[in-house]
């Protein structure tokens, strides 16, 4: 998955120099992006949040990902948090 995961992100990073690209992904894939962006291996346990409807920043160069912002949901209301309640 890492591989699939680094190789798209080049491949949408080459198509769109200069511009910002929105992506949209689940889990698997986000935790992915986190580790080639702080170069972790894939076995490392995840101490890193993957939050529902968080926003994560990135930036790629050519010498790969790096980690800009993570898990960001300032853009959610506080009731998001508690999923208790539903």
């Amino acid at each position: 998955l890492g591989e699939r995961v680094r190789a798209a992100t080049d491949e949408l990073a080459h198509r769109h120099l200069g511009e910002q690209i929105v992506l949209v992904a689940h889990g698997g894939v986000l935790d992915m992006m986190y580790r080639i962006a702080t170069r972790q291996p894939v076995d490392a346990p995840r101490t890193w949040e993957l939050a529902n409807a968080g926003i994560n920043r990135l930036l790629w160069t050519p010498q790969g990902l790096s980690l800009v912002g993570w898990s960001d949901t300032r853009h959610l209301g506080q009731e998001w948090c508690d999923e208790s309640t539903t």
